[in-house]
């Protein structure tokens, strides 16, 4: 069992995982601004196991990444949004999307 870390230069790809290992998500982020990320969608049988931040930059209100822990579960499309929560969908500002596949057995 491994953590498997990906972030921003990831979206849009697939993320091989074998059984056991779980995936870490960190993107950017300035809660301070109200945009904050949030799961939209688990993969089949996906389970959020942790969530917390890292802080990035210096001072009150800096940067930080938002760092996500999944079990993958069966694996499939894994999707993020950022946004003002209070909005809905208006206060979406961008979206993250990964697909996690199972590896073959042996890996």
């Amino acid at each position: 069992m491994s953590d498997i870390r990906i972030g921003t230069e990831n979206a849009g790809r697939t993320v091989e995982v074998a059984a056991g290992d779980r995936v870490v998500i960190a993107l950017p982020e300035i809660g301070g601004t109200g945009y904050t990320w949030q799961v939209e969608e688990l993969p089949s049988g996906g389970k959020l196991v942790d969530e917390h931040y890292e802080q990035t930059g210096t001072g009150i209100g800096g940067m930080s990444q938002h760092v996500f822990v999944i079990e993958p579960g069966d694996g499939g499309r894994l999707r993020l949004k950022q946004g003002r929560p209070w909005l809905d969908e208006e206060g979406v500002i961008d979206r993250y999307v990964v697909t996690v596949s199972r590896a073959a057995q042996g890996r």
